[in-house]
């Protein structure tokens, strides 16, 4: 038994970063009714300017994290809602479709054309050392950093539906976007944000494996394959 541990471990953490990935997913399928195939994507961009301003710009690490997750992140969310996917408003889910995988193939594309094909190492975002060793496992810091940040926030997006105004009107316009604004919501405002938050989860979630995995355009970019797997098993894909 004490042999799969070490798998049980990693299944953790990876895991841990694919619920990440569906939250984000998630958040933005509810609101809007677009499947984002391009979720993967983004943090795959995310990830890769996250580690050119900290390996390349020098730019101190929390600096870089905040600057690609707080700021560039949602800035992509907001353009995507406001210059792509709203523009399709009344369109057939086909066409979100068509939308979302043509938005993939050009990010994936421009990576691979101005980073390259290759299979890159990055160094890791949280420390190595071990913090529990027993018998063939081992833990390291950086493994229980990556669950515990993915639990923080996976709590507080909990607490921010539930406890916050704009939460609450984010759950009104999922339950019923027409009446929302009969009372006074601007559902376009919290889809908005909701395109902000959930890239927000992507772009961490790609910079938080990359190092697990290394920066591939092509491994990162699958990260919406996992991510709606984790939203399936966990019931949130029928939310809606």
């Amino acid at each position: 038994m004490g042999a799969y541990l070490p798998f049980v471990v990693l299944g953790l953490v990876t895991g841990s970063v694919y619920a990440l990935a569906a939250m984000g997913l998630v958040v933005t399928y509810t609101t809007s009714g677009v499947f984002n195939f391009a979720h993967g994507a983004i943090g795959m961009i995310v990830a890769y300017v996250f580690v050119t301003l900290r390996e390349d710009a020098g730019v101190p690490t929390a600096v870089a994290l905040a600057a690609c997750v707080l700021v560039m992140a949602p800035l992509i969310g907001v353009a995507l809602d406001r210059v792509l996917f709203r523009r399709l408003t009344g369109g057939t889910a086909a066409t979100y479709l068509v939308a979302s995988i043509g938005l993939l193939v050009a990010l994936q594309g421009t990576a691979v054309v101005v980073l390259g094909p290759e299979h890159q190492r990055t160094r890791p975002l949280f420390p190595r050392r071990t913090v529990l060793h027993a018998g063939e496992l081992r833990v390291g810091f950086d493994q229980a950093a990556v669950v515990v940040v993915v639990a923080v926030l996976g709590a507080a997006l909990v607490a921010f539906f539930r406890r916050t105004h704009l939460g609450r009107q984010t759950r009104a316009v999922v339950d019923n976007r027409d009446l929302t604004g009969l009372v006074g919501t601007d559902a376009a405002r919290v889809t908005m944000v909701s395109w902000a938050v959930g890239c927000a989860f992507a772009g961490l979630s790609g910079i938080l494996i990359a190092p697990f995995i290394g920066l591939d355009a092509v491994l990162l970019t699958l990260l919406v394959l996992q991510a709606v797997a984790a939203a399936v098993v966990g019931g949130c894909a029928t939310c809606r």
